[in-house]
């Protein structure tokens, strides 16, 4: 057996070289020569550009393919619409209507966080929503209390809000008694109240206080089971200029 090289390029040894013909070049030299002699048989000038037009027409063409592309392909992101095209058994695909998102009847209650666990999230159009921090109710936010002392009982002043809620507080026990509404800009300030025991009724709480720019009297009962307000008493001291005033419209029956 014979030894084959191991390089395939080792073959070109075994083949001769050609050797050059000289007849054949004096042919070649005397043609062109021929040829530079005479004008009439001179190539025509070559135009100048042509070489960038056979670059351009593929990448022309690659640009109009890929925009053909973007306007076909649908995004990713954008919305898909559900087309009306029939199916198998000759029927259109019916789209599934939307349901509104109820609404609550009453306000959600207000967790902490930390006694109660969080509301699992809610859906808007089928669409999952993070949860949301619930806003503080107006019981939530800070509340400007204020202590008035009288003669043996306290009237304590909570304002929170559009509210101001008052409190009677004797003998260590306290417990509300009124509650009033604030417009935007407008202030509650209480400027007097006592105690009045009829021989022939409940004790009366008389309290006097401006809302706003009015200021006016207000007569509530004080019975075991709670302080209420009287209506008609309060009619009568509404307009009283002291406490001498009240006890004589009070008197005056």
């Amino acid at each position: 057996m014979t030894n084959r090289p191991s390089d395939p390029l080792d073959l070109l040894r075994e083949i001769p070289a050609p050797e050059p013909d000289p007849a054949r070049m004096q042919a070649t030299i005397a043609a062109a020569r021929a040829r530079f002699a005479d004008p009439a048989a001179a190539p025509a000038p070559r135009r100048r550009g042509w070489w960038i037009w056979i670059w351009l027409a593929p990448a022309a063409a690659g640009l109009a393919a890929l925009a053909a592309m973007a306007v076909l392909i649908p995004q990713s992101d954008a919305p898909q619409m559900a087309e009306n095209t029939p199916s198998a058994d000759g029927r259109g695909l019916a789209r599934e209507p939307v349901e509104a998102p109820e609404r609550l009847a009453e306000a959600p209650p207000i967790r902490d966080g930390a006694s109660e666990p969080a509301a699992p999230p809610g859906r808007i159009l089928g669409a999952a929503r993070p949860p949301q921090a619930a806003s503080p109710a107006d019981d939530a936010l800070p509340a400007l209390v204020q202590r008035h002392d009288f003669d043996g009982f306290q009237v304590i002043t909570r304002e929170g809000g559009d509210s101001v809620t008052l409190f009677f507080q004797r003998d260590g026990a306290e417990q509300a008694f009124d509650r009033r509404s604030l417009d935007p800009g407008m202030g509650f300030e209480l400027l007097d109240a006592f105690l009045l025991a009829p021989p022939d009724g409940p004790e009366l709480l008389l309290l006097q206080s401006r809302l706003g720019a009015a200021v006016n009297w207000d007569v509530f009962t004080v019975r075991p089971d709670g302080i209420r307000l009287s209506a008609d008493l309060s009619r009568r001291v509404h307009g009283a200029s002291d406490r001498a005033a009240v006890a004589s419209r009070l008197a005056a029956e």
